[in-house]
């Protein structure tokens, strides 16, 4: 007789939704997804859409006093504080949120991984480190030893963060940026791809180059 996998909802339906498929088909039985896009197909892989905000209320409400599923929310990067306020949401309904790492990342036995994380395949987050509630840790990305990553986090494939790095809250680091160690990046700040940051980034500041440099800023509430 086979094992009964736990079930999943995932939040978001697109690309990092499609990656978290494979990464937690052996481990749950993933029920369905909700998204507010209206033009995603009605099913992946055999996994239904099961519609946007409103249906997911209804949905919840159906449960009653039933056990309810486990969730992780999927959408990517320049969203983070979009990730951390659904997931606030479902786990005030009652939901319980997972971690998802990949059968490949390598994770310190001594890091922390926040609840709603993702770790993607050969991501690397070494000793010490500390990774918040409703990160990414992208395809291949490197997290040394002792960074701080705050809540809602995305880190690119490929991305390098050097030892003791500080990442603020929702910053978006994107593919293949090198930052060096002891830099504190500021809360939404973003990090362009293939940036190389020698020097603290002011929280909204948006840096791009090598060395990175302050292209303009957006807005950090």
């Amino acid at each position: 007789m086979s094992k009964l996998l736990p079930e999943l909802v995932i939040w978001g339906g697109t690309g990092n939704f499609k990656v978290l498929c494979e990464l937690l088909k052996e481990a749950y039985r993933i029920a369905g997804y909700f998204d507010n896009n209206p033009s995603l197909a009605p099913e992946y892989r055999g996994i239904p859409n099961l519609g946007n905000r409103e249906a997911f209320f209804r949905w919840v409400n159906a449960l009653g006093t039933a056990p309810k599923p486990a969730f992780i929310v999927s959408i990517g990067p320049g969203h983070g504080a979009v990730r951390l306020d659904i997931h606030a949401e479902l786990l005030a309904l009652g939901l319980a949120p997972i971690r998802a790492v990949h059968r490949t990342a390598f994770v310190a036995d001594n890091a922390r991984i926040g609840e709603g994380s993702q770790v993607y395949a050969q991501a690397a987050v070494c000793a010490d480190a500390q990774i918040g509630n409703a990160c990414i840790i992208n395809t291949r990305a490197s997290v040394d030893h002792e960074c701080v990553l705050a809540d809602g986090v995305t880190v690119g494939p490929g991305a390098t963060l050097a030892g003791l790095v500080e990442v603020g809250a929702c910053a978006d680091i994107y593919t293949g940026a090198v930052v060096l160690p002891r830099v504190r990046i500021g809360e939404r700040a973003i990090v362009g791809a293939g940036a190389v940051v020698l020097h603290d980034v002011p929280p909204g500041a948006v840096v791009v180059g090598n060395p990175a440099r302050v292209l303009r800023y957006r807005d950090v509430h």
